[in-house]
């Protein structure tokens, strides 16, 4: 939560007080009766400026705040967004639940609208903690009371609503799939929907004989395993006077990946396939919460892939909405075969141009690593559009390709028109260019995957252990 306010004088609180300081800055203005004092601990060298450094001081009730923490902003003249953002991620409950910033001093030369979107979101982010099933809460409560002149309450109330957006989608991702089934997605889209209380927002809820009657067998025959009915969750946003032109978001439901018949060696962390699907629904909330002028459809089609009797086999031939059919190869490239179903549905419903994000292989985080998403697309428009709004994001998103090559070994079965894995070499390229045979000729599309960057086990940055919520800031730009 925030509170803005113009005047420090007017701020009645003893929490702690938070300042910038940049190296060399001799001068500080947090109150007469202390100024000089903190000079000369900077002069002293006992106050580090360092980029990020949190400096503690005491006040000694000399002014309101008991203690004073400075934050170091680093070189004044080598000063940017992205070292705002690494100087204030250290600003979190652990400083305290209540905290008074002066945000000038944070300033340098950046703008100061641009410099409270991005604490509000840097704090935020670095301030999440996932205690839902921890008998002992995390109290990471945190209340920012801002002190600039300057009218910043539309960029906070913006950056706040995508900040909890993607406090929501990293919730989702974290929850365990026995407290978190394709019936229970569904039921959050509901429930998320009716939150948001507008009536620019419809929702539709698919089961398994809807789904059935819409042919989706693709979808249905990674669902063959599992003893959890799937869902198919289709949501509508009519930003614009007129419903026209929506872009589809398509988002990989695979609530748990056991691999089918051709089973993972190992499965742990595998609740985190449904990655796709909680993303789209937090670019959802934070887009309809900002009233942002843009028709958006989600949709996701969500079910688990497990192991029965009735389980999908390798050598099955699958028949897709479309009528094209799939051979398998392996059980374990399902998200594909949900996707191929999910975007013909996204096509039938008027969508011209798609977005699809999954957490779809394994190949993309050899090539890319944990913190770079795989980006594929049909329109070079439309992908150095998005690659942009990655950079203001600061999300780091790299363009991989899809040759004719590849697109002949996807269309390599001898009994079906697809084969659903062309194997290990080209794997994220290979996926994409599945996918990519179920985009009709006048379909601009994208695919986003995310299988190293929603998710991290070992993170380096200081976040919290487990999803990320990547890409819903970035998706959520590219759309305004």
């Amino acid at each position: 939560m925030f509170e803005i306010y113009q005047d420090f004088e007017e701020i009645v609180s003893e929490k702690p007080l938070l300042i910038g300081l940049f190296e060399k800055q001799e001068k500080i203005e947090i109150n007469e009766k202390i100024n000089k004092e903190v000079e000369e601990l900077i002069k002293d060298g006992i106050i580090k400026t360092g980029l990020g450094e949190v400096n503690k001081l005491p006040t000694f009730s000399k002014i309101k705040n008991k203690i004073v923490y400075i934050i170091g902003l680093g070189k004044k003249e080598e000063y940017t967004i992205n070292k705002f953002k690494q100087a204030v991620k250290n600003i979190n409950y652990k400083l305290g639940s209540e905290l008074v910033i002066l945000l000038d001093t944070f300033k340098g030369a950046l703008g100061i609208k641009e410099v409270a979107f991005n604490l509000i979101m840097t704090s935020h982010y670095f301030n999440y903690k996932y205690d839902e099933f921890l008998s002992k809460k995390i109290d990471n409560d945190l209340l920012l009371k801002i002190c600039t002149k300057e009218d910043i309450k539309e960029e906070i109330e913006e950056a706040l609503n995508i900040a909890v957006a993607i406090d929501n989608t990293r919730d989702l991702v974290n929850r365990p799939y026995n407290y978190l089934s394709a019936i229970g997605l569904a039921e959050y889209a509901s429930e998320l929907v009716s939150s948001l209380d507008s009536d620019r927002v419809k929702i539709a809820i698919y089961n398994k004989k809807e789904i059935e009657e819409l042919k989706m067998n693709a979808f249905l025959g990674v669902n063959k395993g599992s003893t959890c009915e799937p869902r198919l969750i289709y949501i509508k946003y009519q930003g614009l006077e007129e419903w026209k032109n929506p872009v589809a978001l398509v988002g990989k439901g695979i609530m748990y990946d056991t691999g089918g018949y051709s089973i993972k060696t190992s499965m742990n962390t595998m609740k985190d396939d449904m990655a796709g699907a909680a993303t789209v629904l937090g670019v959802m909330e934070s887009l309809v919460k900002n009233k942002v002028k843009a028709n958006v459809m989600v949709i996701i089609c969500a079910t688990d892939n497990r192991i029965n009797g009735e389980a999908l086999l390798p050598d099955d031939i699958l028949t897709a909405m479309n009528g094209k059919t799939i051979e398998i190869v392996s059980t374990d490239a399902e998200g594909r075969l949900t996707l191929a179903d999910a975007v013909c549905f996204a096509q039938k419903e008027g969508s011209k141009e798609i977005i699809d994000i999954a957490t779809l292989t394994g190949a993309c985080v050899v090539a890319l690593g944990e913190y770079t998403t795989g980006l594929f697309g049909n329109d070079q428009n439309k992908v150095t559009e998005f690659l942009k709004a990655a950079d203001e994001t600061e999300e780091s998103t790299w363009q991989l390709p899809i040759t004719e090559h590849i697109r002949e070994q996807v269309r390599s079965s001898k009994v079906a028109d697809f084969t659903n894995s062309t194997g290990r070499p080209m794997g994220a390229s290979g996926a994409a260019a599945f996918i990519e045979g179920f985009i009709e000729e006048k379909t601009k599309w994208l695919h986003l995957d995310i299988a190293g960057t929603a998710y991290h086990t070992s993170p380096s940055y200081k976040e919290f252990y487990g999803a990320t919520g990547v890409m819903v800031h970035t998706i959520y730009r590219y759309l305004k």
